[in-house]
């Protein structure tokens, strides 16, 4: 049998990672960096001048308002939808900057999201769209204040300590409780799938 598909479009695009040395610097040092990134669209469609544009898809789940305070998705989606997204943006910011990062690289022209809610707050398998929004790419980041170049510069320094880091495998984790990232050392078998001996039968 063959293997399922993929179920998104895998888009492959290189990067380079730094600034451009200064040409009235002749000693200045290339510190930039190719990076090949494998990126993820899900969907394409035609605009209005039939061009194609490429869509990353994302939803946003309800979180029942009386225990949060929040606002009421089924009353207000139709009449208040910024205020829906704006309450998200408060409550998971890192969560869509995240989402427009990805888009952002991916060079997709469309974020779409999805409003989606719980048919009823006990059943975790029964949801209803109750909505959707589109989005421009580029003007979304700007709506939620994303700074794309804080971004990268993170990444950058990221990459600069790890190409410091002797060969070896290492796990990059950020600390849960505070805003403190760890690199550690792992050893060479870490994470392998282990092979059954004879003792275990």
């Amino acid at each position: 049998d063959a293997p399922p598909l993929a179920p998104v479009a895998y888009r492959y695009r290189m990067f380079n990672v730094g600034n451009t040395p200064d040409p009235k610097k002749p000693d200045a040092i290339d510190d930039r960096v190719k990076m090949i990134v494998r990126t993820q669209l899900d969907a394409a469609m035609k605009g209005k001048q039939e061009e194609d544009l490429l869509l990353r898809l994302y939803a946003l789940n309800e979180v029942d308002a009386k225990l949060t305070n929040g606002i009421d998705w089924r009353q207000k989606i139709e009449s208040q939808r910024g205020a829906v997204l704006a309450t998200e943006l408060k409550n998971n910011s890192a969560k869509l900057a995240r989402w427009t990062i990805q888009a952002m690289l991916a060079s997709a022209d469309i974020i779409k999201l999805g409003f989606v809610s719980r048919h009823h707050p006990g059943k975790a398998t029964l949801h209803k769209v109750l909505g959707t929004q589109t989005y421009k790419t580029s003007e979304f980041a700007t709506q939620i204040s994303l700074n794309t170049r804080n971004a990268w510069g993170i990444l950058k320094q990221l990459v600069d300590f790890s190409l410091h880091l002797g060969e070896g495998r290492y796990l990059l984790l950020r600390d849960p409780n505070k805003p403190v990232i760890r690199f550690y050392t792992l050893p060479q078998e870490a994470f392998q799938p282990r092979v059954p001996s004879v003792l275990d039968e």
